[in-house]
């Protein structure tokens, strides 16, 4: 039931993303806040397959891209596997900042990829943050839920 939750959840990130926030130059990454919440604060069992689903549901959503989100996030996540014992994984901290970092990377390589696109470099450090903020406050919202209806099990510190 978690996990359909969850679903339901990156699929709303996604559509308000690719909907609403699409013309917003320097709109946060709503699916990418989702998923970097749900690396840090979620129990370690889910890891890669939250990240993968998020990208996959993104990719689905994005008529842009071609497994690029899922391939990215899913490595992002097992990578984060290894960082996971370092990190006080309930403080808003350390969601904005491994969001900030996986922004960056997922950016940087969007980038490589695909060209510039509609990012300047002014406008990069606005999403990063922006994308940062976003995932502490949906953090806030979404551990502040009760045990059953948290989209995530807790993992704690």
């Amino acid at each position: 039931m978690r996990l359909a939750w969850f679903c339901v959840l990156a699929l709303l990130a996604c559509l308000v993303q690719h909907g609403v926030l699409a013309t917003w130059w320097w709109a946060p990454d709503l699916p990418l806040a989702l998923a970097a919440w749900a690396m840090v604060d979620g129990d370690e069992d889910g890891v890669p397959l939250r990240a993968g689903l998020v990208g996959l549901i993104r990719d689905v959503v994005d008529p842009g891209s071609l497994c690029f989100h899922v391939l990215v996030l899913s490595a992002a996540a097992c990578a984060f596997l290894f960082l996971r014992p370092l990190l006080f994984r309930g403080r808003a901290l350390a969601w904005g900042l491994w969001a900030a970092l996986l922004t960056t990377v997922v950016l940087g390589l969007d980038l490589l990829i695909s060209g510039p696109g509609d990012l300047r470099p002014a406008t990069a450090p606005l999403v990063v943050v922006g994308t940062a903020l976003t995932t502490m406050l949906l953090g806030w919202l979404l551990a502040g839920l009760p045990g059953w209806l948290r989209p995530v099990a807790r993992a704690g510190a």
